[in-house]
């Protein structure tokens, strides 16, 4: 049973990965149709982590009260909705709203991923499982990234068919999850160590700011901003930094795609490898790498820029599923609270989400390029790098 619903639970995020992934390599199209700037393009491309922001926590709590599975559901609806409405948008406010709701679903689906997980798995095996949905999310994109330029205009003559043709994929994961999906025992499988809050720190399961008093959650907090700033950010814009250095619509996003494809071997193997007492050391390679792969797509052009985005996005990528991890393990956290700890931490870190890509537009409104935006990127990520010394680990 597990399995079927880690299978399930790949395909949710895939489908979350569509939402994420479908308009990127189709930025300029959009902003020529409905006659609207950088800047503006930037927001609707964060509108939805804005509103992640307000929504992540309340609806972190709501998968706790209701479970995965309805919870699941709902959110997969709210990413058909607005995958729909992004068809039918006619200005900048018609579909900043549309990509606004997204931000309704998607924290449903970034909070149920690891709620599953904690409840059918446990220990070092919740690695593998975080890395087998969070393949299922990149699938998604990658799948997006690639046929949205190409495949879907040639297909329905317009960058509006990501509606018809990643909504009916949408569709058909709802009904897979209403006929298979199914929540966990009440029992659960067996407990570790961190399933249980340890009697010397007692922590209320519906206390938000009794999780916020613990160190942990607090790093996993403020590096959950860094790594969602830069990853929203170049995720975003990647597309149209190599536009800029004379790519075509249709390769860029086939590049992207590329990069993302690739790291779906770091994607599922880094959450495994990064065990218990070793998840901060991971962490600072992949904040240091991400920045140096951040200066090599300002200095290099060619085949070296198409290899800094391709080793960026493979180093970069998994930094989500190793902070999610540490949250899981961490004493008085658990998987009975971590819909509600998730919650927060996407919340926050959705902070960096939304500004990442929104910081990427003004700069390019302001400056004519992308370069002084993705020096931002260097200079946050660069930062960082060392905050992970600061986290408490349990060992294996």
């Amino acid at each position: 049973m597990r399995w079927r619903m880690l299978a399930l639970a790949a395909m949710a995020y895939g489908c979350f990965g569509l939402g994420v992934g479908s308009m990127p390599p189709l930025v300029d199209p959009i902003i020529r149709d409905l006659a609207m700037t950088s800047g503006q393009m930037g927001m609707v491309l964060g509108a939805w982590q804005l509103v992640f922001i307000g929504v992540g926590s309340p609806l972190g709590s709501l998968v706790d009260r209701w479970g995965a599975r309805r919870a699941v559901i709902l959110g997969l609806g709210l990413i058909l909705l607005s995958l729909l409405l992004r068809g039918l948008a006619t200005d900048f406010i018609t579909l900043l709203l549309a990509v606004a709701l997204f931000g309704a679903g998607a924290p449903i689906i970034s909070v149920g991923m690891p709620k599953l997980v904690g409840q059918w798995f446990v220990g070092n095996d919740r690695g593998p499982a975080t890395g087998t949905y969070v393949v299922g999310r990149d699938i998604g994109s990658v799948f997006a990234l690639a046929t949205a330029a190409s495949f879907v205009i040639s297909l329905t003559g317009s960058w509006r068919g990501i509606a018809v043709v990643y909504g009916a994929i949408t569709l058909v994961v709802i009904v897979l999850w209403i006929v298979f999906g199914k929540d966990a025992p009440s029992t659960p499988i067996t407990e570790t160590a961190a399933d249980k809050p340890p009697s010397e720190d007692p922590i209320p399961s519906s206390g938000i700011l009794s999780l916020l008093k613990i160190r942990n959650v607090q790093l996993v907090l403020m590096l959950g901003f860094v790594v969602f700033f830069m990853n929203h950010a170049l995720g975003a814009w990647l597309p149209t930094v190599l536009q800029e250095n004379g790519m075509s619509l249709a390769a860029s996003g086939r590049w992207v795609a590329a990069g993302i494809g690739v790291a779906m071997i770091s994607n599922f193997t880094v959450p495994s490898m990064a065990r218990l007492g070793r998840r901060s050391t991971w962490l600072i390679a992949m904040l240091a790498g991400g920045a140096l792969s951040t200066i090599g797509l300002i200095s290099f052009t060619g085949p070296a820029l198409i290899a800094m985005v391709l080793a960026g996005t493979i180093i970069r990528l998994p930094a989500m599923q190793v902070l999610t991890l540490i949250l899981l393990e961490t004493p008085a956290v658990g998987p009975k609270r971590v819909g509600t700890a998730g919650g927060v931490f996407f919340a926050v870190a959705e902070i960096g989400g939304f500004t990442g890509p929104l910081m990427m537009g003004f700069v390019r409104d302001s400056t004519g390029s992308l370069t002084g935006g993705l020096w931002v990127i260097v200079g946050v990520a660069a930062g960082a790098a060392m905050l992970p010394l600061l986290l408490r680990e349990r060992h294996a």
